[in-house]
C-alpha cells in the first residue's frame, strides 16, 4: 500500500510539472542506451581478447583522460539537453499572450515544418 501511494505522488507531481518528467524520461532513456552500448562493446573486446591489450597499452586508471573524458561529454551533454528542453517547454507551455523579442527569434526555429 505504501508503494502506491508513494506512486501516485510521484504520477501528481509529474502531472503537474511536465518538464520533470521529460527530464527525468529523457536521461533514464539516455542513461540505459549508454549504458547497454557500453557493456556490449565491453563484452565484445573482452571476449576477443583486445580489451587486455588496451588496457595495459592505455594504462587504464580512475583519473585517466581516457575514463574521465566520456564522464565531462556525458555532463555536458546532458545540461544542453536541459537547456534546450528547458527552453522548449517555456515556448510551448509558460509563454505569454504578447509575442516578446525572444519569442520573434526563436519561433521560426520551432515552426519549421518537417
Amino acid at each position: 500500500m505504501k508503494m502506491k501511494k508513494i506512486f501516485k505522488k510521484i504520477s501528481d507531481i509529474f502531472e503537474k510539472i511536465p518538464i520533470i518528467s521529460y527530464a527525468l524520461i529523457a536521461f533514464i532513456k539516455t542513461f540505459l542506451i549508454a549504458v547497454i552500448s557500453i557493456a556490449v562493446l565491453y563484452l565484445i573486446l573482452w571476449k576477443t581478447g583486445v580489451y587486455a591489450i588496451l588496457e595495459t597499452a592505455l594504462d587504464l586508471k580512475y583519473n585517466s583522460p581516457i575514463v574521465i573524458a566520456p564522464i565531462y561529454i556525458f555532463l555536458a551533454l546532458f545540461i544542453i539537453s536541459f537547456t534546450i528542453g528547458f527552453l522548449m517547454y517555456f515556448h510551448r507551455y509558460k509563454r505569454r499572450k504578447s509575442k516578446s523579442a525572444f519569442y520573434t527569434a526563436i519561433a521560426p526555429a520551432f515552426n519549421q515544418k518537417k
